[in-house]
């Protein structure tokens, strides 16, 4: 199975392979990711960055060599401004399960993770890969709106709590596939 590369660019990005001395910052960008923790029930990761670093965030019978954990910086400051996690072949080996994507707070709006997803789009389908899926917290709309605007249109599965109230959750796993025009 084909992999993303180690290092890669899009218009504005340049993403790489986390290093080992790079957790400490990337994990700062992560916790300005904490309000979402309101929507999705999860509890504060203070070793989020490191944990996914030295074991990965692996499916179910996963393997490390499938997982990737990758910084975003900028190319013209050479600044981090995000994460990447996703494994390669979940759930099917033609798939490619975004773990986790996140623009720091602060520079959101500005068009990164919109420019992210069409980087991605069109390296997993010349990849081979024919689609990619995701798991969002239902109460988290600015996501949703995030993840539908980018194409993810079919709805796998709804898992979590039955009933709504402010003490339960629930996920949305949604999925985009490839047709040849995204390449």
């Amino acid at each position: 199975m084909k992999q993303i590369p180690t290092a890669w660019n899009s218009e504005r990005l340049f993403i790489s392979d986390l290093k080992e001395s790079e957790i400490f910052d990337i994990q700062s960008i992560v916790d300005t990711s904490n309000y979402v923790q309101e929507w999705d029930g999860r509890d504060h990761e203070p070793n989020y960055v490191r944990t996914c670093f030295e074991e990965g965030n692996l499916p179910p019978g996963g393997k490390m060599e499938n997982y990737r954990i990758q910084t975003i910086r900028t190319n013209e400051e050479n600044k981090s401004i995000g994460v990447l996690s996703l494994y390669h072949g979940y759930p099917m080996e033609d798939s490619v399960y975004l773990e986790f994507l996140y623009i720091h707070s602060e520079i959101q709006k500005q068009g990164y993770g919109q420019e992210m997803m069409q980087a991605l789009n069109r390296l997993f389908s010349e990849l081979g890969y024919k689609e990619i899926r995701i798991n969002v917290a239902l109460k988290n709309w600015p996501a949703l709106r995030f993840w539908t605007k980018s194409g993810f249109d079919q709805i796998s599965g709804i898992y979590g709590d039955r009933e709504h109230s402010d003490n339960t959750f629930a996920n949305m796993e949604l999925i985009k596939t490839f047709k040849k025009h995204d390449v």
